[in-house]
């Protein structure tokens, strides 16, 4: 059995989940079936109590954590375990008994994810290594910076003094306002269309900002074509792809683990990086401008800075998914009442009221592409995800999205998801069939389509999403509701008294 304990961590190590993911998952996968041990139970399963007489939940793990062209091949290597281990504890033991052979297609799987267990350790081991040396490096880099500080400048090499000039040419100092914090390109919310208004041209005026870099960063991000949609889509993949909803179901940032916490920040820059066109920086994340600029980013409403980082430039990135709402802002942090006292033992401090003050923000409350499944009412959700007399499968699920959700637009995203499948096409052509029974229409982004959601007054949608919207023959009662015609009959959104009747084959749409 230790064979079959060795293969199922090996799933779970290699799926990124913890053991209370895992039992999340499979307890999903197996709403209306065999129900699934608790957390604890798990626990000993994975460690090989109890596992020999629970070839179904092997099984089940193996379906659900296994990649597809390797499921087929660990079913079988745990059958002849199962087997083998069944063999043992009937047959007695006796000097001329003799063990059956496992195949070679087995030994070679156990070599193979023996080999994968240990070249995971090495791996652990050298980022621990190179964690220490970056430490030093850091520790290294300091001690060079305080012995630049204490070089006196050669005298050559100081700006020369300016020369005497009379008095009657002098020009008197202009007085410079340093009442207010420094505004390059501040944003403010509006109504149309849901995108920020520019409320001036990019300004290095006032304390904290008289720096040239800071600008220069600045003008090199508002020049990026399309800049505020490039980096709402960016942080939108970054958020889903941590998320994950096509394999773990989930739509909410607040079910991640720490661990999952932790890399969404690594996932944004990596999503801006590539949006952005940038390149990493030499000591910093990244390089805007000709200048090493550090990446801030929080879920929250504030970032944490380490003692290393005073005096350099941070561009500080946040995103709201309960709000679908994202900023983004400057600061070079140069004074420590511009940050609060370390609050723990890695001494990370956050910005302090007169910090904030110091943000140059190039775009507050800007518009974040909506997470659908999170902002839909929570009764609705539990219908959708619920299993009824339609059965749990993902079809039965992704019919019952189309159906409850109607006249709001659904990403590939959402419904993979609720399928969670990856094929999320074949569920939507699935579903186009089995609800045009029922009166519903499911669009997608062809040109028909379009045109057919344009005229029955619906949101139009794009390439990888869908609207969905009951309809009913068009009656003298209907007034002059928007409408299309098909089949020559005239269709429009049916009200709620409309009786259900089956809807029209979009392929004869004229």
């Amino acid at each position: 059995m230790q064979e079959i304990v060795w293969i199922l961590r090996e799933l779970v190590d290699s799926s990124g989940l913890k053991l209370k993911g895992v039992q999340q998952l499979l307890l999903a996968k197996h709403r209306n079936g065999p129900r699934p041990p608790s957390y604890d139970g798990l626990s000993k399963r994975l460690r090989g109590e109890g596992l020999q007489n629970n070839a179904w939940l092997i099984n089940s793990i193996i379906q659900a954590l296994a990649l597809p062209e390797r499921k087929e091949d660990l079913a079988e290597v745990v059958r002849q375990h199962l087997l083998d281990a069944r063999a043992v504890r009937v047959i007695p033991s006796t000097p001329s008994a003799q063990q059956p052979a496992q195949p070679a297609a087995t030994r070679e799987l156990l070599d193979a994810l023996q080999e994968n267990r240990g070249l995971r350790k090495e791996v652990k081991r050298l980022e621990r290594r190179v964690e220490r040396k970056e430490r030093e490096l850091h520790g290294l880099r300091e001690q060079l910076a305080a012995l630049e500080l204490r070089i006196p400048i050669p005298r050559a090499a100081q700006a020369p003094e300016p020369q005497s000039v009379p008095d009657a040419v002098q020009e008197q100092p202009v007085p410079v306002a340093v009442d207010e914090p420094p505004v390059l390109h501040t944003t403010k919310p509006n109504t149309d269309k849901g995108r920020p208004r520019t409320a001036g041209p990019p300004s290095s005026a006032g304390p904290g900002s008289s720096d040239a870099p800071q600008s220069a960063v600045a003008n090199a991000l508002l020049d990026i074509r399309d800049f505020e949609a490039a980096t709402a889509a960016a942080l939108r993949r970054a958020l889903d792809s941590v998320l994950d909803g096509g394999r773990t179901g989930r739509f909410d940032v607040a079910t991640l683990g720490p661990t999952e916490k932790i890399y969404i920040g690594a996932r944004i820059e990596q999503e801006l990086l590539h949006e952005w066109g940038a390149q990493p920086g030499q000591e910093a994340d990244l390089r805007l401008g000709g200048q090493d600029v550090s990446l801030k980013v929080t879920m929250g409403r504030t970032w944490t800075f380490s003692p290393e980082e005073l005096g350099t430039l941070c561009l500080l990135v946040s995103a709201d998914d309960q709000r679908s709402r994202w900023n983004l802002g400057l600061i070079r942090v140069q004074a420590e009442d511009m940050i609060r006292a370390p609050g723990n033992r890695d001494r990370k401090r956050t910005l302090s009221a007169a910090g904030r003050k110091s943000v140059t923000w190039l775009y507050q409350e800007a518009c974040l592409p909506e997470n659908t499944l999170l902002h839909l009412p929570a009764p609705l959700r539990e219908r959708i995800f619920a299993p009824d007399a339609a059965g749990t499968s993902s079809q039965a699920r992704t019919n019952r999205l189309f159906r409850l959700v109607q006249g709001r637009v659904l990403n590939r995203t959402t419904v993979r998801t609720v399928a969670l499948q990856e094929d999320a096409p074949k569920r939507v052509r699935d579903a186009r069939i089995t609800l045009r029974q029922e009166g519903i229409l499911v669009l997608g982004n062809t040109r028909q389509h379009v045109r057919i959601a344009r005229g029955l007054g619906l949101p139009e949608p794009r390439k990888g999403e869908w609207v969905s919207q009951r309809v009913a023959r068009r009656r003298p009662d209907h007034g002059d509701c928007p409408s299309v015609t098909s089949s020559g009959e005239a269709w429009t959104v049916a009200r709620p008294e409309d009786p259900v009747e089956e809807a029209p084959n979009l392929d004869k749409y004229r």
